[in-house]
């Protein structure tokens, strides 16, 4: 029961920065334009994306939270997979386009309205700070993603307010292009990460947070096993893990026994964060290899 509630709580606080984000990005739009602003322009695009990465990452939750059924025998986790590369398209996209504008400006700048350019940074200042303090609350790659987007943008608005202060003394409009610029490499430096650890995922590559020699050593440990070998490991969404591998044991050993050993390695793995595993047991006759 509690845990039903908290997965909803979980989508709530999503949905908020994501209406926050997504209203602010098209009044930002407007801003870019009436500033006349690529600075702010670049920032929209920022704020755009993310607010769909939010949408995006909430219905990737909603899925990814499902038990596992006959049709995906491993659950709905890398729905939450899925989502993470949506996000990443769409800001590679927004960014493209950015520098595209950004590099046009570079050749021939055009004057801002600086005291307006102001304005909005605060204002991008506030609301993400808000959205960021929402989402603080939550756990998993998607939010982690969504908290680095949010941060990001905070900086990037922060960069937007000094440059605007400074624009309103000079008028060096490069500025405002070059800044645009830098904030679309910000967002290509992000999508980039992101991409290499959804890569990984899919590759099936063993999870980084299991240190398998550890994990050996424990097991072998345990009364009455040999040896443990045959290992494969991967991660439905970078959070919760699977493992599979065979133990040796003595060729006396019961059923019983095997229950016994099972339970306490599973145990000890579920310490780990590896939700699933499936062990296989087989005797070892060292007599007959000999």
């Amino acid at each position: 029961m509690g845990e039903h509630h908290h997965h909803h709580q979980k989508g709530s606080n999503i949905l908020v920065a994501f209406f926050l984000n997504a209203g602010f990005a098209i009044i930002e739009l407007f801003g870019g334009y009436l500033t006349n602003s690529v600075a702010i322009f670049s920032d929209a695009i920022h704020d755009l994306g993310d607010s769909i990465a939010l949408l995006i990452a909430y219905f990737g939750e909603k899925v990814s939270l499902r038990d596992p059924d006959l049709k995906y025998t491993y659950g709905y986790r890398r729905f939450s997979v899925l989502s993470a590369v949506i996000s990443g398209v769409i800001l590679f996209l927004g960014s493209i386009f950015v520098i595209k504008e950004g590099l046009e400006r570079l050749a021939n700048p055009e004057p801002v309205h600086a005291p307006g350019m102001i304005g909005f940074a605060l204002l991008g200042i506030a609301i993400n700070s808000f959205a960021a303090f929402k989402l603080s609350k939550e756990s998993g790659i998607n939010q982690k993603m969504v908290m680095l987007h949010l941060f990001e943008d905070i900086l990037g608005w922060v960069a937007v307010f000094i440059v605007s202060i400074i624009l309103l003394f000079k008028p060096w409009y490069i500025l405002d292009s070059v800044l645009s610029l830098v904030i679309s490499l910000v967002i290509l430096r992000g999508v980039y990460i992101q991409f290499k650890k959804i890569g990984t995922i899919l590759l099936q590559k063993f999870p980084d947070d299991i240190e398998i020699e550890v994990l050996i050593n424990h097991i072998k440990e345990i009364e009455h096993v040999i040896d443990v070998h045959a290992i494969q490991g991967w991660t439905l969404d970078g959070e919760i893990n699977t493992l599979n591998f065979h133990v040796s044991v003595p060729p006396i050993t019961t059923m019983e026994e095997a229950d016994k050993i099972k339970k306490e390695i599973k145990k000890y793995l579920k310490q780990k964060g590896i939700l699933y595993s499936s062990i296989e047991f087989e005797s070892e006759c060292y007599e007959f290899e000999l």
